[in-house]
């Protein structure tokens, strides 16, 4: 086909895939996920439910913690002075707090995967990815589940929120050199410590990664031993940079 045609062709396609969804927009309006009012730009958030989500607006810059309102920007917390973490930056949309942590429990829990879509497309639509520079080469790896606890599942929540941000960005999603090869308890309800020792060695990386810069996506980040297990891994096995962009950071208690 000439190289006219093909863009003749292109140009049709975009066009009626541009009225098939002004068509499904318009006879399924997008709805609130949280109260069911009218969804917000063809987003499922109302403007009012977006007014109360607990953005986290003040964080440590090395590792996303929460900080007071008082601290300045670009501050880094006691314990990332005491002993940096092991992967370059990290940025949180969120503090975990609610209504957040409905939106995520009903994910992860009860299969609410339109939840994923719309955390998804606020992560991508944030100013934490703007952010994040891509003069390396990106690729975006969804902290990988154990294959019993994704069976049991039946989907990784991570690589749900992964997906709008590979499509806005354009980023590769890593999917099959990273593996999680041991299985652990859940971190829930451990301290640090243990979160560290329960953790360790949960990782492998089976083929070399060709982009250098990896960015990790999980859905909360608690203490921050899941993100620096996997980047201790990662720099083992060649990767220059490493940032953290978790959908939501768990403030000091």
């Amino acid at each position: 086909m000439p190289r006219q045609g093909v863009f003749a062709k292109m140009d049709i396609q975009g066009f009626f895939s541009s009225i098939a969804r002004s068509a499904v927009q318009l006879l399924y309006p997008p709805r609130c996920l949280m109260c069911a009012r009218p969804g917000l730009d063809g987003v499922d958030l109302c403007e009012h439910c977006h007014q109360q989500l607990p953005f986290n607006q003040i964080a440590c810059m090395a590792c996303a913690l929460p900080l007071p309102p008082n601290i300045s920007e670009g501050a880094v917390c006691g314990r990332c002075q005491k002993k940096p973490p092991r992967y370059d930056q990290a940025f949180s949309l969120f503090s975990y707090e609610q209504p957040v942590i409905w939106l995520i429990q009903q994910l992860k829990f009860n299969e609410k995967l339109a939840h994923a879509r719309l955390l998804g497309e606020l992560i991508a639509e944030s100013d934490c990815v703007t952010k994040i520079s891509d003069d390396e080469g990106v690729c975006i790896l969804p902290v990988p589940l154990f294959k019993k606890r994704l069976r049991q599942r039946g989907f990784n929540q991570s690589i749900e929120l992964a997906r709008a941000l590979s499509k806005k960005t354009g980023w590769p999603m890593e999917l099959q050199r990273v593996q999680r090869v041991r299985e652990t308890s859940a971190q829930t309800g451990l301290d640090a410590k243990e979160r560290r020792k329960n953790i360790r060695g949960a990782f492998e990386v089976l083929e070399a990664l060709p982009q250098k810069h990896v960015v990790i996506i999980d859905d909360v980040v608690t203490t921050g031993s899941t993100a620096n297990e996997l980047s201790r891994v990662l720099k083992k096995a060649g990767v220059e940079k490493i940032t953290v962009l978790s959908l939501a950071r768990a403030p000091l208690r």
